[in-house]
């Protein structure tokens, strides 16, 4: 896969899920931007950006600029597009493929996002949401699992049916 600023070739790098589960993303070697496949980046566990860009921590830790006005997706080439909400700072630029919905992030920003979710992250974590963790781990594993084998409309049912399933979860545990 080539990288959308500069036309690398990108590598695969293994960072973990919030319930344990491996997540490959790829990430340029020259420009260190890191491309997340349909929502990997908001499933990726908090302080796995520093795994990642401890890899060479003098290019890495910088921002880096975006080379190209308009970037293209590295797995269907369409044009992407910058994310935008008022609730989002704006010094954290992610753009996104609208077709296959990956983001691509430039080098430093993965951190910067990071750091801006747990900011918003309650201190500690309730009684009753530890054992909500513990219990659907398993199955967010399984479904990550499935979500690799699967096309994309089983995918969404599979989602569809976890989001309803932590609904229910919720409810009974009275949080």
């Amino acid at each position: 896969m080539l990288c959308p600023n500069d036309n690398s070739e990108m590598y695969q790098v293994e960072i973990v899920s919030h319930y344990g589960g491996p997540i490959f993303v790829d990430q340029c070697g020259k420009c260190g931007g890191i491309w997340f496949d349909e929502s990997e980046l908001f499933r990726a566990k908090q302080g796995e950006a520093e795994k990642i860009e401890a890899l060479n921590t003098e290019m890495l830790r910088t921002p880096c600029v975006i080379e190209n006005s308009t970037l293209f997706c590295p797995r269907d080439q369409g044009a992407m597009q910058r994310y935008t909400d008022k609730y989002f700072p704006q010094d954290i630029v992610l753009v996104r493929c609208p077709s296959c919905h990956g983001i691509w992030v430039n080098r430093g920003t993965f951190a910067k996002y990071q750091q801006f979710r747990q900011k918003l992250m309650p201190k500690k974590k309730s009684p009753q949401e530890e054992r909500l963790q513990k219990s659907i781990a398993p199955l967010i594993v399984a479904f990550n699992y499935e979500c690799e084998r699967s096309n994309e409309a089983e995918r969404r049912d599979v989602e569809t049916a976890l989001n309803i399933l932590r609904t229910i979860l919720r409810l009974l545990l009275r949080f």
